[in-house]
């Protein structure tokens, strides 16, 4: 049903016509924000009425408890004509004739408007203390006395002389008592400490004392420090050595929590550290977004020797990581995938796997992430997958000689007749069809020499730069190479404890240690958005996002546009690496 209407207002001899459309099965009338044509005035129902169509025209229906009058009578249904009036409370509306496309066609107009009504009614109410004659001043005076002496005085004089003991949910204490005790209400707990919320005394030593440091520390005495005990950091860890738990830890906050976010707090030594206490490391911080300084990330210095090194994202060289592993997104995230290997397109989340929590990922693994791909068979016999062993290259050439040995052995040296698959395949992600397999040859005399022979070209291929370990990983040789043939002059028969050749492999799982970033809160962003992979052409360029990025979306602790954040939103104040942050005995008063 389509109905064109038209809102009539007048000012003084001026006329003014505001026609639209209204859609739908029913055409609504009313207050309520859900109604096809709304009339905002608070004197008429959330549903007045609706226009309904009909084999004969269109009918109006009353909905509400207010009176419909349709040409002087008050009904309940009327199937209208053009000219018909209609009155619904302050408004009159008038039927139209029917335009070309419409089912219908009304007018409207507020005929009695508020103010008319408001004054009438404002002329015999009395409201306001201005009307009752009462000065306001005795009011507000007689209203603190009561409260002062019920809420405060009578409080004060029952718990401190000892007339009654701290309010108990199940204690046996009068009723008198209890109500005495509910009047002092300084808030709700927070979810955290509702369990114990009925007994004052858990954090209160004695009424109305403030709460001490030991009441704390008697729940939370391995929380963790904010630095690592034993260094010196001058005025700015006397400071904080001497801050009680309830200048950022304030109960009775309802819902909001027992943590106080005011980004002060943190300021009050961050915005001058590196003045005061240049030891500790870290920058001046004035302010977010403004004021703060470019993130730093913790990368690999060295795989081998498991360093890292803290650099600034966004400088110029740009940082470099090093852990030891040749990788680029780029070649990994191609469009249409890799339809001559049978690989599908592959995602992010193909790799990259959400730990329990939701907050960060799980670390990448060959066995979980690269082994579906990245195959490490060197030979198939019988339709078997013979495979090297991952993460232990010291075993690679045991694995292979061990093969082939046991072939000899058992007399099947040779390759299987009329077999179809190659004796050697390996392959990496993109790469063409394998070569043709190793030609077969009849066991010699000396079994020891044919093992060798096979060992030797098995391995070469196993070591290979396109098929083998050096596609993903470096070398120990020069510049990270695989001298394959020292390698295998000295390997080959297996020697006890042989040389490593494959180069160390660090991996990260976090980039920003002294901070928080919870991905869950954030499923509703694509990884695109903070991370250029399909950009990146090498395991060394850093994907994390510096803190432009963040202030796209994130503001100050009062931002209206933006997401308010504060310190606490990304860093952590208890680091559990640093010890407790104090013993119960030192918890100070």
């Amino acid at each position: 049903m389509e109905v064109e209407v038209t809102v009539l207002t007048r000012r003084g001899a001026a006329v003014m016509r505001r026609s639209q459309r209204a859609s739908a099965p029913r055409i609504g009338l009313g207050r309520g924000t859900d109604n096809q044509v709304p009339l905002a005035d608070i004197r008429v129902g959330l549903h007045l009425a609706a226009l309904v169509p009909r084999d004969d025209g269109m009918a109006i229906e009353k909905l509400g408890t207010s009176p419909m009058i349709v040409n002087g009578q008050s009904v309940e249904v009327a199937v209208l004509s053009p000219g018909d009036e209609i009155v619904l409370g302050p408004y009159r509306l008038e039927v139209l004739e029917t335009p070309e496309g419409c089912d219908g066609a009304i007018q409207i107009e507020l005929t009695q408007p508020m103010g008319v009504a408001l004054e009438r009614l404002s002329s015999t109410a009395r409201m306001g203390l201005d009307r009752t004659r009462v000065n306001k001043r005795i009011y507000a005076w007689s209203g603190f006395v009561v409260i002062a002496v019920v809420c405060l005085a009578v409080p004060v004089i029952f718990f401190g002389g000892g007339i009654v003991q701290s309010w108990q949910k199940d204690s046996t204490q009068p009723m008198l008592s209890k109500l005495v005790g509910l009047s002092w209400n300084t808030g709700d707990f927070s979810n955290a400490h509702r369990f114990f919320g009925a007994n004052c005394a858990t954090c209160h030593q004695g009424p109305f004392s403030r709460v001490t440091d030991a009441a704390c520390m008697a729940c939370h005495a391995s929380v963790g420090s904010h630095f690592e005990h034993g260094i010196s950091l001058g005025g700015v860890g006397d400071r904080l050595a001497g801050l009680r738990c309830i200048a950022c830890h304030t109960e009775h906050r309802g819902m909001e929590g027992s943590i106080v976010r005011t980004e002060g707090l943190c300021l009050n030594c961050h915005r001058d550290i590196n003045e005061t206490t240049p030891s500790a490391g870290t920058k001046d911080v004035t302010g977010f977004p403004s004021g703060h300084p470019q993130f730093r990330a913790t990368l690999v210095a060295d795989a081998s020797l498991g360093t890292t090194v803290r650099a600034q994202l966004g400088a110029t060289p740009p940082p470099i990581d090093h852990p030891g592993i040749k990788f680029a997104h780029a070649d990994h995230l191609v469009k249409g995938g890799f339809p001559a290997l049978n690989y599908k397109e592959l995602t992010c989340a193909d790799c990259h796997v959400a730990d329990p929590s939701g907050r960060s990922f799980l670390p990448i693994t060959y066995r979980n992430q690269c082994e579906r791909c990245h195959e490490l068979t060197f030979d198939k016999t019988a339709g078997i997958p013979w495979k090297v062993p991952h993460g232990d290259d010291t075993g690679v050439i045991t694995a292979v000689w061990n093969y082939f040995a046991g072939l000899g052995l058992a007399g099947q040296a040779g390759e299987p007749a009329n077999t179809p698959e190659p004796a050697v395949e390996r392959r990496g992600a993109g790469m063409p069809a394998p070569v043709a397999a190793l030609p077969a040859t009849a066991p010699p005399g000396d079994k020891v020499g044919w093992v060798t022979e096979k060992s030797m070209a098995a391995l070469r291929l196993v070591f290979d730069d396109k098929r083998g370990c050096a596609y993903c990983h470096y070398g120990t040789g020069k510049d990270g190479a695989f001298d394959t043939d020292n390698i295998l002059a000295s390997a080959l028969p297996p020697k006890e404890n042989p040389a490593h050749f494959v180069a160390a492999v660090s991996m990260r799982t976090r980039f920003l240690p002294a901070a928080r970033f919870d991905h869950a809160q954030h499923r509703g962003m694509s990884c695109a958005d903070c991370h250029a992979a399909q950009q990146n052409a090498s395991a060394a360029e850093v994907l994390i996002p510096g803190i432009d990025t963040c202030t796209k979306c994130h503001g100050t602790e009062t931002a209206s546009l933006h997401a308010q954040s504060t310190c606490i939103s990304c860093h952590i104040f208890h680091r559990s690496e640093f010890g407790p942050m104090r013993s119960a005995t030192e918890a100070r008063q």
